[in-house]
């Protein structure tokens, strides 16, 4: 689990979905590209982030973790020291 309980995705699950707002693609060959993974990994992460906040599809994960406010959380916290 992700140290904030609210948000339930792992910090490499919310980096795949921060690159995917700074790519402007759910593409899992350029995501893989940018991230250093496979397509393989990135598929596979994004059935899990699919699971986990039970959504029908990649857009409507994007569109929940961003209206959560589990989006961008990690530099916001880097930027307090």
């Amino acid at each position: 689990m992700n140290r904030d309980e609210k948000n339930p995705l792992t910090p490499a699950l919310c980096k795949l979905l921060e690159a995917c707002l700074i790519l402007k693609t759910t593409d899992a060959k350029s995501l893989a590209a940018y991230l250093n993974r496979s397509p393989a990994t990135i598929r596979t992460e994004f059935q899990r982030i699919l699971v986990i906040m039970n959504v029908h599809c990649r857009y409507a994960a994007l569109k929940t973790a961003e209206d959560e406010g589990w989006l961008y959380a990690q530099k916001n916290n880097e930027t307090d020291f």
